[in-house]
């Protein structure tokens, strides 16, 4: 391989490892997103630590989770009743772009 393929290899690969992977955002357990919402985390709110929420741990006296238990069978994508971490932040994020 000449020099010129090699630099251009290394540059390519260095291209690829600074670019950020595709996925869904990652959320820390207590942490929110500066700015974007004010929903508890899933964390904060999976009372029982079993890793679903049902519609009762969902406070009442928190105006940023009233659209949440309004529409809660909605966010409920799989519809058994309870929301996944994955199930409530895709609910949240949708709220953050101004889909629901």
């Amino acid at each position: 391989m000449n020099h010129a393929k090699a630099g251009l290899l290394v540059a390519l690969w260095c291209a690829m490892c600074s670019v950020p992977l595709m996925a869904a955002p990652t959320v820390q357990p207590g942490v929110r997103n500066p700015g974007a919402t004010d929903a508890p985390s899933f964390e904060d709110l999976d009372k029982n630590h079993d890793g679903k929420l049902v519609r009762s741990e969902i406070p009442r006296d928190e105006p940023s989770l009233k659209q949440l238990r309004a529409h809660f069978h909605e966010a409920d994508l799989d519809g058994n009743g309870s929301l996944s971490k994955e199930e409530y932040q895709r609910y949240v994020s949708n709220i953050i772009a101004g889909g629901v």
